[in-house]
């Protein structure tokens, strides 16, 4: 039986466990093919659809369609792929947040009284990104004052 009168005798309302019973397989795995191969179930026109890609395969039989359909994956490759893509998302995203900073080896203590939502952001942020919070308020430090040279180099340049 070609997919196309599978198809046809669907949408003529015959049951799917008869067309299953007819070919010698279970209504599921009828049903699971016929889903493999781009066909959906239509409520709304109350018939099945191809929603797949490429040519509606109605001219096969359902075993040539479905073995032109399965191609074997190789999830191992896959996975090791995404994992790398993920990998250096994560890399771009952790050289926006955090640009290089001089590395010095000298460093001094000092105390400050901030604000409590203030500190409840950083240990947010500190816990999400994995980076220490005195390394962020350095690197806030370090904007905050590029930025205020900048402008105080423009407010004595008038």
């Amino acid at each position: 039986m070609t997919v196309g009168e599978i198809i046809d005798c669907l949408n003529k309302r015959e049951p799917l466990a008869i067309i299953a019973k007819r070919l010698d397989m279970s209504p599921y795995a009828l049903s699971k093919k016929l889903r493999v191969l781009g066909y959906e179930y239509d409520g709304e026109q109350k018939k099945r659809i191809f929603i797949g890609e490429g040519e509606e395969p109605r001219h096969l039989y359902l075993q040539e369609a479905t073995a032109l359909q399965y191609v074997k994956t190789d999830y191992q490759v896959l996975i090791y792929e995404q994992l790398q893509n993920i990998y250096e998302l994560l890399r771009k995203r952790e050289e926006l947040i955090i640009p290089k900073i001089v590395k010095s080896n000298e460093k001094k203590k000092r105390t400050f009284s901030i604000c409590t939502e203030i500190l409840e952001k950083l240990d947010v942020v500190s816990a999400a990104t994995g980076i220490h919070k005195s390394r962020i308020v350095e690197e806030a430090l370090i904007e905050f004052l590029r930025k205020y040279e900048e402008a105080d180099e423009l407010y004595q340049d008038k």
